[in-house]
């Protein structure tokens, strides 16, 4: 065969063992690579939103706490409202009692424990 001519048909498939080694451990690193960026991202993700669950929910207890403050504060004013109206000095003023009638000879029951009721005069 002439050295000068050239066959364009013939298709070169022949790959060294070193060239395809090198090709195969690119392909490893990049795959290897694009995983590990994608975990990262992953990652990241997770902890923004782990980040944005904690804030509300400290956000919700937060205003529970102040509501809670609240009701206690308006629970003690009841209670001492309450203890004003129980008090003597307020029943004695009450105009109902002032209108009541007052008793003469007044008779009580007594409970006595050998004797369940005893009528006193």
């Amino acid at each position: 065969m002439n050295s000068k001519i050239i066959n364009k048909n013939i298709k070169r498939s022949f790959l060294s063992r070193r060239k395809k080694a090198k090709e195969q451990i690119d392909y490893w690193v990049n795959s290897t690579y694009i995983a590990l960026v994608s975990l990262i991202c992953l990652l990241l993700l997770y902890y923004v939103w782990i980040l944005n669950v904690n804030a509300t929910k400290w956000y919700n207890i937060r205003e529970l706490e102040i509501e809670k403050k609240t009701l206690l504060m308006q629970k003690e004013l009841l209670d001492v409202k309450i203890a004003e109206l129980e008090s003597l000095s307020t029943i004695l003023k009450d105009d109902d009692l002032q209108n009541m009638d007052k008793i003469d000879n007044p008779e009580y029951l007594v409970i006595k424990d050998d004797v369940q009721y005893v009528y006193n005069n």
